[in-house]
């Protein structure tokens, strides 16, 4: 399991000491090595708080969805373990947690995995991260969190 923390108080390393509650809670479920990377690289850039762990593989993915309560988890469907269907099917959600599923799988494939349960979006690869950030920032001023890390 790889953690990260995106906040200002940030160590070096990318790893805060603490949670920030005024963040913006974000859990990435991706086992390519370089799509982690890109999330890696891609999110630290939001206008926003954040507060980011990272996962790549379903086992880990439950486990920190319960400890974290994310407000956000993007959710990749081929990894292993727990593939990100049975994440879907077996993980009791916290009601305040959104899941937006980006995959390789067409439309066809993910329905005979037996399909994304009704509310989820699913996003294509390459990652559409305007859309995936738009997404974070609707959740953020719903929640009331992930107050703006550039000065005004």
């Amino acid at each position: 399991m790889i953690n990260h923390n995106v906040q200002q108080d940030a160590s070096p390393s990318g790893t805060a000491s603490k949670t920030n509650a005024n963040a913006l809670r974000v859990l990435v479920v991706e086992d390519d090595a370089s799509m982690l990377r890109l999330y890696q690289t891609v999110l630290p850039a939001w206008p926003m708080l954040l507060d980011t762990a990272f996962v790549n593989n379903g086992t880990d993915a439950m486990f920190k969805m319960r400890s974290m309560r994310p407000h956000l988890m993007v959710l990749d469907l081929d990894i292993p373990g727990i593939n990100g269907f049975k994440v879907l099917n077996e993980t009791f959600w916290n009601p305040g947690t959104t899941v937006v599923v980006v995959s390789g799988l067409d439309e066809q494939q993910i329905h005979c995995f037996g399909g994304i349960p009704q509310g989820i979006e699913v996003l294509p690869k390459p990652v559409p991260f305007a859309r995936l950030m738009a997404i974070a920032k609707k959740i953020a001023d719903n929640v009331g969190v992930g107050e703006s890390r550039v000065a005004v």
